[in-house]
């Protein structure tokens, strides 16, 4: 079998992905890289949804050293590499799809390093020369070691890691970063955030975790498991936004959901006594379905989203009994809709008002400073049945 040098052959971790998904990475707890009595007593994670394909995180950590002395801990983040595209030189070795990470402990800024190491057993890697089966590319779930004792692509991480000095009592640490979320022609977007790594702190669980989803200059529709939170209910922050529960199909997979609506605004959960296991892995996935279900007749427009690749929903548009004519002033008006415009037109305010995510502000003037380009493409869309109906 072909093998080629592990730095250009890095590619999703232990899942099989279409060739029509694009993975670039998921979003991961800080953990510590050795065995430590440092516990982890207060998280607030917030993620915000932004309309260029990316998330910004920032994370406020409080940790407790029960020790009477300074301790100094080796700590990292570990990264899962993007699939398909891992085939490019990384001699940085930082990952091509996290951006402007940082960290400051008790109010200072800390230096980092990176890496490549095996998942869990931190040791930097010098990858040069290492190679990788890559026969089975398109089947990475199926990728072990082989009978020439191959390395396992599941088996690496990008890692940032740096040295943390924990004085006695309580230490604050904040972290930011943005990622590219991960796109499909199922979704527009999908961010994964691994919770479960929490558990390698002394005492298993976040005493006291806070998790806030914002889209604070747009407007987002997505869902989350509720299995990932508790089953605890978020509460709208600020600006605005609506929930409710709901039932997500994928295929034969049926999974238990909040459904999220967004603008301007943000949801919160919290948490006590956390316990973050593998069930408990965030996913915030978009409502934009082109296939299977949410692209069909009684749904047109089911969801509408700002970001760059929103434009896809005009593929997946089906006619459901409306004329043409009718279908193209629904599209044509979805960035105002997504705004809160209240239509003079009374069954076009009729339609947006069947929509659940729709949420009226009779202040709104119909303001287009903020509208991106693919509210641009919207608003000049001609309908076109022969491309649309499905």
């Amino acid at each position: 079998m072909k093998k080629v040098l592990l730095a250009c052959a890095l590619l999703l971790v232990g899942m099989a992905w279409a060739n029509d998904s694009e993975y670039y990475t998921s979003g991961n707890q800080l953990v510590p890289l050795r065995q430590t009595t440092i516990r982890v007593t207060k998280e607030v994670l917030k993620i915000d949804l932004r309309d260029d394909g990316t998330a910004f995180v920032d994370v406020q950590y409080e940790f407790t050293n029960p020790e009477n002395e300074a301790k100094t801990i080796l700590m990292g983040f570990e990264a899962a590499p993007p699939y398909p595209d891992g085939f490019r030189m990384l001699n940085n070795m930082k990952h091509p799809y996290i951006q402007n990470f940082t960290v400051e402990m008790n109010g200072k800024r800390l230096r980092y390093n990176n890496a490549i190491s095996r998942n869990g057993k931190f040791k930097p890697m010098n990858v040069s020369g290492m190679s990788l089966d890559m026969g089975g590319m398109q089947r990475t779930s199926q990728i072990g070691t082989n009978n020439e004792g191959q390395n396992r692509i599941e088996d690496f991480s990008f890692v940032y890691y740096f040295n943390a000095t924990f004085e006695p009592g309580i230490n604050k640490i904040h972290h930011t970063y943005s990622y590219r979320m991960t796109e499909s022609v199922n979704w527009l977007y999908s961010l994964d955030y691994k919770l479960s790594p929490a558990a390698r702190w002394a005492n298993k669980q976040i005493d006291d975790f806070t998790l806030i989803v914002s889209a604070n200059k747009t407007a987002k529709h997505f869902n989350i498991p509720r299995q990932c939170v508790n089953n605890v209910r978020p509460e709208v922050v600020h600006g605005a936004g609506k929930v409710r529960a709901a039932t997500q199909f994928d295929g034969d997979m049926k999974r238990n959901v909040w459904e999220i609506s967004l603008r301007k605004g943000a949801v919160s959960f919290h948490i006590k006594n956390f316990k973050p296991s593998a069930r408990h892995e965030l996913e915030i996935q978009s409502m934009t379905y082109c296939f299977g279900g949410y692209g069909g007749n009684d749904r047109l427009a089911h969801s509408y989203d700002r970001g760059e690749h929103g434009s896809a929903f005009l593929h997946c548009i089906s006619k459901g009994g409306y004329s043409d004519e009718f279908v193209q002033l629904i599209i044509r008006n979805l960035p105002y809709a997504s705004r809160g415009r209240v239509f003079k037109t009374k069954g076009l305010q009729k339609f947006f008002e069947s929509c659940w995510w729709y949420m009226p502000d009779p202040r709104y003037n119909s303001n287009t400073k903020d509208f991106t380009k693919t509210d641009w493409e919207y608003v000049n869309y001609k309908y076109n049945k022969n491309l649309n109906q499905r």
